[in-house]
């Protein structure tokens, strides 16, 4: 799938860890590629749902995860991750885009519900 990230296009790509190396080289879930506009999330197989201490809603895990790296997308393709000074500047740091993946779609609803998008 594609979306445009303030103009650009993205390519948005659920992955397992079998077809993703970089899942166990990172220890991460997803990652967002700006050299070649794409972002990927974790997707996990019927095996590792099943794994004890497993999250029991997993698509909803997904999601986060993808909205996760869209938003470091945006916050690439506006400028903002390249000009928040340091290398781990607000723009770019892990818990300021995880409380945007987080809070987003509550406030996209507050918004909705306002009357106000």
């Amino acid at each position: 799938m594609c979306i445009s990230v303030l103009g650009v296009q993205y390519t948005l790509e659920y992955r397992t860890k079998a077809q993703e190396p970089e899942f166990e080289a990172a220890d991460c879930d997803g990652y967002c590629d700006t050299s070649i506009k794409l972002c990927v999330a974790r997707k996990y197989t019927a095996a590792e749902r099943r794994e004890p201490g497993t999250k029991k809603d997993l698509d909803a895990y997904m999601r986060k995860c993808m909205r996760h790296e869209i938003v470091h997308a945006f916050l690439y393709e506006s400028g903002l991750s390249i000009n928040s000074v340091a290398a781990d500047g607000w723009a770019s740091n892990e818990e300021m885009v995880d409380w945007m993946a987080i809070q987003g779609p509550k406030i996209y609803a507050a918004w909705q519900r306002a009357g106000c998008l």
